[in-house]
């Protein structure tokens, strides 16, 4: 199989949630490592299957360094800060995709699953009583 057709087959099974079936196929030639959208849905599967955070965490990085400007990285970066238990930063991950595409349906509707808050009516109060 073609490396691009590697990639693409990857980056649709872990589009469709079958992140074990994405990771086998991403692994099989390393695809993954010269296109930064493959390395940030290689990461989003690493997560999921394999509970490895902070190596995906890392990968995603790396892929939003080489393309700032792809909204799909900040989607993957947030889910994999969503699976690690930090909320409040894969909501920075999904604003600053949007910064580059404010009509992504899947990051808004990750935003929107998360909730908004209203700021507080007293800003200096704590939100906790």
């Amino acid at each position: 199989m073609e490396t691009n057709d590697l990639i693409e087959k990857g980056m649709g099974l872990a589009r469709d949630g079958r992140y074990r079936e994405s990771l086998r196929v991403f692994d099989e030639d390393l695809c993954f490592t010269q296109h930064p959208t493959a390395m940030s849905y290689y990461a989003l599967s690493l997560a999921n299957e394999e509970g490895n955070y902070d190596k995906a965490i890392s990968l995603c990085l790396m892929a939003a360094e080489k393309e700032f400007y792809n909204p799909e990285i900040y989607l993957n970066l947030g889910r994999i800060f969503l699976l690690n238990g930090q909320k409040s930063v894969a909501v920075r991950a999904f604003r600053k995709g949007l910064k580059f595409d404010n009509s992504s349906m899947p990051l808004l509707m990750e935003l929107k699953g998360l909730g908004f808050r209203r700021k507080p009516v007293i800003g200096f109060l704590p939100r906790q009583s």
